[in-house]
């Protein structure tokens, strides 16, 4: 009616969409964003793409994860402690070629592991030293280390390939258990060993950071160094200890993907890799920072990048376009990262 008084002492405010609710929870709890991605993903590429949920395939993409897991488990470490690791993969590549000529040589599978062992973490323990004790930027280190890996791995084989490697070396690292089937028509399927590894050792690690004195000393190093030091904790022992970590990660790996090749080569992990990895680890939650991060947000942020680029595989999707996409969401993935550190 014309006149009447129009009570205004409440305001309609709208409420959030589902949407947005979803949003604002994953926000909150950043650890579970990875996995609801491995989630919808696994279901969207299910329905979608041929073969995806066919067991064979299922049992590859669990082997893909047993070598670059522990790559990413080092990289959790790092990034946690405030710091980024770009020669992994190299240090790879330098652990294998002298491992397994050794073993070649030899034909004994103990001293090739024990000097890939040496070698992964004698790397580790210059970027340590390097960045913890002489205070050098981290990118700039392992950039460097790197380049040096790759070019001690040319030089040690002259560019060439390491064949011969003993059975039992192959047949260890490399073997499948449990065989098993899906379906009548299905042939046996084996759980790769090296997936079985990494989930033991993400269970561990994981466990070490969230759960023990030292994973806090370390999460509180990459959160703030200087109030970690004030506050009695030696801020370079813990980042120290993780670039040792990272090069153990790494000699494992060489192990593990030496043996599933058959083969050592100056190259056995590809330079994109290593975007897969930094990539896993921030989709997991761990900040370009430092101080937050978690092995189990690691490991799905790597089952999510995995499963794309096998569902590329099947679809027969151009590499290059793959890496557009893959670049394409490393960019997003380090947007997400700014905004969950707003």
């Amino acid at each position: 009616m014309v006149g009447e008084m129009v009570d205004t002492s409440q305001t309609y405010v709208p409420r959030d969409s589902g949407v947005l609710k979803l949003w604002h929870w994953l926000r909150s709890h950043p650890a579970l964003l990875p996995v609801v991605l491995s989630v919808v993903m696994a279901l969207v590429f299910a329905l979608t793409v041929p073969n995806f949920a066919d067991l064979r395939n299922i049992m590859n993409i669990f082997g893909q994860l047993g070598f670059l897991g522990f790559l990413c488990i080092g990289m959790t470490y790092v990034m946690v402690a405030g710091g980024i690791d770009l020669s992994s993969y190299t240090v790879v590549s330098a652990a294998a070629v002298v491992g397994a000529t050794v073993m070649v040589a030899t034909d004994s599978t103990v001293p090739g592991c024990l000097l890939m062992l040496v070698i992964g973490l004698a790397f580790g323990t210059i970027n340590g030293i390097a960045i913890a004790y002489l205070r050098m930027v981290p990118f700039i280190v392992t950039l460097s280390t790197m380049v040096l890996a790759e070019g001690f791995a040319i030089w040690f084989t002259q560019a060439q390939s390491v064949y011969g490697l003993p059975y039992a070396f192959i047949d260890i690292f490399s073997a499948r258990i449990l065989p098993m089937t899906w379906g009548i028509s299905a042939r046996p399927v084996g759980i790769p060993v090296a997936g079985i590894a990494v989930l033991v050792a993400a269970l561990i690690l994981g466990f070490v950071l969230s759960r023990t004195l030292y994973g806090r000393r370390v999460y509180l190093t990459g959160a703030n160094e200087e109030t970690a030091r004030i506050s009695g904790i030696r801020v370079r022992r813990i980042k120290f200890s993780t670039y040792v970590l990272a090069g153990l990660m790494a000699a494992i790996t060489a192990m593990i993907l030496t043996a599933d090749l058959g083969t050592a080569t100056t190259a056995m992990v590809r330079d994109v890799r290593l975007m897969d990895i930094i990539a896993a680890t921030v989709i997991g939650g761990a900040s370009l920072k430092g101080g937050k991060g978690s092995i189990l947000g690691s490991m799905f942020g790597l089952l999510f990048l995995t499963m794309l680029s096998n569902a590329f595989n099947l679809l027969g999707v151009s590499p290059f376009i793959a890496m557009v996409i893959k670049g394409t969401v490393l960019v997003a993935v380090i947007g997400l990262d700014v905004l969950r550190a707003k």
